[in-house]
């Protein structure tokens, strides 16, 4: 996952791996290609009840969650193509998923630019159309291209209730595309941790609430020198095992990370303001080609959210899970 502030929302989630720029029809730019839950509950954890059983969600639900989007990307083995999937087979898709969707395809405009001796000057433009599948009020998105499945929720209340999702997905992927194999496997949380009373003036509040790792290095030293942090950025990454790995990028930061007006609509979204940034990346990136099983994705999708749930849990103070996210949420 990127971190970048202004996420819009739509198609790449997943944008530190390559990805190109891209314009939206409204002339926004976005990520396309690489890697896109609304804090009214938040439950992350799930203890597995027996062989082939039900999972039990036990983790409890805060009413004033952080997080704002949660997304997954499969990626296939690179097979490009112009041509578009052929409406029978998206209204096939559409029906598999459930009641409420309607196919909504996104229309982007690629920008390729050539560099060095030799290149012609200028840039190209094409215009691409990705078949994308939505809910009707937006919260709920599934967009897919020649090399890549991508799920996209700003509603995420329950793991076992996006996992359904999840498998949905992934069924009717199996039987109505048949990808080749699996080339990566992505599960992206963003959470905008916002406080009542942190200003952008006042940033190293945020020792309040947050764990030491998060803050600037010698923060109570240079605020006792009466030197405010204006801003900052951090990264990390995490072998969570093999081929698979974790990365976290976190900072203060001003307005979203999720923009509200983006491809997907969050409800009651807060007030732009300081927030603190969690941009979670779990993924995992086999060397060989397994198949497209959509039991075995499921399984990985498990895999890949624990270290998340892990690193949150040691990042956040009990302040701020008692104070912030176990309060009822007030629209101000």
């Amino acid at each position: 996952m990127g971190g970048p502030s202004d996420h819009d929302v739509g198609l790449c989630v997943f944008p530190r791996f390559g990805c190109r720029d891209a314009l939206d029809e409204s002339g926004t730019r976005v990520a396309l290609r690489d890697s896109g839950m609304i804090p009214f509950a938040y439950s992350f954890a799930f203890t597995p009840a027996g062989e082939g059983s039900p999972m039990a969600d036990t983790h409890e639900v805060y009413p004033n969650a952080p997080l704002a989007l949660v997304a997954v990307e499969v990626r296939f083995p690179e097979a490009p193509s112009d041509r578009a999937l052929p409406m029978p087979l998206q209204r096939s898709f559409r029906d598999r998923l459930g009641d409420d969707w309607v196919i909504e395809s996104h229309k982007i405009q690629q920008i390729e630019v050539a560099f060095g001796p030799g290149a012609p000057g200028g840039q190209t433009v094409q215009q691409t159309v990705v078949p994308r599948f939505t809910l009707r009020d937006r919260t709920l998105a599934v967009a897919l291209t020649d090399s890549s499945l991508t799920v996209e929720t700003t509603d995420y209340r329950h793991y076992l209730d996006f996992r359904a999702v999840l498998g949905r997905v992934f069924g009717a992927a199996a039987e109505l595309l048949q990808p080749d194999g699996v080339a990566r496997v992505g599960m992206r949380y963003i959470d905008e941790i916002r406080v009542a009373g942190i200003e952008e003036d006042n940033s190293s509040e945020w020792r309040e609430w947050l764990d030491a790792s998060l803050l600037p290095p010698k923060l109570a030293e240079m605020v006792g020198e009466e030197y405010q942090p204006a801003a900052w950025d951090g990264a990390v990454r995490y072998v969570t095992g093999p081929e698979r790995s974790l990365v976290l990028r976190y900072g203060a930061r001003q307005g979203y990370a999720v923009q509200p007006g983006g491809s997907l609509n969050r409800r009651s979204a807060p007030a732009p303001g300081p927030f603190f940034l969690l941009d979670f990346d779990s993924f995992w990136e086999p060397r060989d080609i397994p198949e497209f099983e959509p039991v075995r994705l499921l399984e990985t999708c498990d895999d890949l959210r624990s270290p998340v749930r892990t690193l949150f849990d040691l990042v956040v103070t009990d302040k701020l899970l008692r104070d912030v996210f176990a309060k009822e949420r007030t629209d101000d």
